[in-house]
């Protein structure tokens, strides 16, 4: 493969400096970032996915802000649009770089998962949408218990969308690949007690200073339902909670915090079972690792 043909994927679990570990690497080789998040693509969604936009300077970024958090995004939608931009990006002799701890979305790209258009379904997502979240469950756990194990089964979303993907007769449990790139993929992390630390301080730091509950409000004053809003998980699911008066603010912390705690256990269990993940201690080591695989 040629240079055009190579990405860089910068991965680990939420809290642990992705965005500016990818920024300070495309800065330093000349490359450009393509979100790998699921929540990202939704346009007002700034505080609770963590966007960091000022993070990236002059470096950019694309994949963010692309859709009305009405509208939904599948994984095929983003691995389509992936692919455009790895492509018009290497064109202009740059690099990508894909940032984010999404691992279908990691996955997608790296192993070339090849998608059946999700779209022809809209009639099986309708009946999905209006299907109780218990029997959604039971579903998934028929038709894939592996899947079923590994996301969070109480986000709706999560869950039509993996039923979707078992039910796809170009699913990802059939390992149907097709390669396009030739990938080096560094992974971040932590002890758990210290990525705890950082959720916790980043989550007070979000509600007390950041506004992250009038972005909340201000998505629902736009449009977008209680339903919907909880159906994105973690902190939209929570802040729903508190501003429908379901919960009250300590129980808002308490739970949402253990919900980003789980969450990173589940980003590292997923990520651990792919063992081309090189595991870094630091940005040197990063910098090395780059440096190689650009110019082998």
């Amino acid at each position: 493969m040629n240079k055009k043909q190579k990405i860089i994927c910068v991965v680990g679990p939420t809290a642990c400096g992705k965005t500016k570990l990818g920024v300070k690497l495309a800065s330093r080789f000349n490359g450009e970032i393509i979100s790998a998040d699921s929540r990202q693509v939704y346009k007002g969604m700034d505080i609770g996915t963590g966007k960091d936009l000022c993070d990236y300077g002059k470096i950019p970024y694309h994949l963010i802000d692309i859709e009305n958090p009405k509208k939904q995004i599948t994984l095929f939608d983003w691995q389509k649009q992936a692919i455009e931009k790895i492509k018009e990006i290497n064109s202009r002799e740059k690099v990508p770089f894909i940032v984010g701890g999404t691992g279908l979305y990691i996955n997608s790209i790296v192993d070339g998962y090849i998608l059946a258009d999700q779209k022809i379904n809209k009639d099986f997502r309708k009946k999905l949408n209006n299907t109780p979240l218990p029997e959604l469950q039971k579903m998934l756990k028929k038709l894939d218990l592996k899947s079923y194990n590994k996301i969070d089964i109480k986000n709706k979303r999560r869950v039509i969308r993996a039923i979707e993907i078992a039910k796809s007769d170009s699913s990802i449990s059939k390992k149907i690949k097709k390669k396009l790139f030739k990938s080096l993929v560094i992974g971040i992390t932590f002890d758990r007690n210290i990525i705890n630390k950082r959720i916790d301080e980043r989550l007070k730091h979000r509600l007390e200073n950041d506004n992250m509950i009038d972005e909340i409000k201000n998505l629902h004053k736009n449009g977008v339902s209680w339903k919907r809003l909880e159906d994105f998980g973690l902190e939209y699911r929570f802040i729903s909670r508190y501003l429908q008066k379901k919960i009250n603010y300590g129980e808002l912390f308490t739970q949402l915090s253990i919900a980003i705690h789980q969450f990173a256990k589940r980003q590292m269990t997923w990520f651990n079972k792919r063992k081309d993940i090189i595991w870094i201690k630091d940005y040197k080591q990063a910098e090395k690792l780059v440096k190689q695989f650009l110019s082998s």
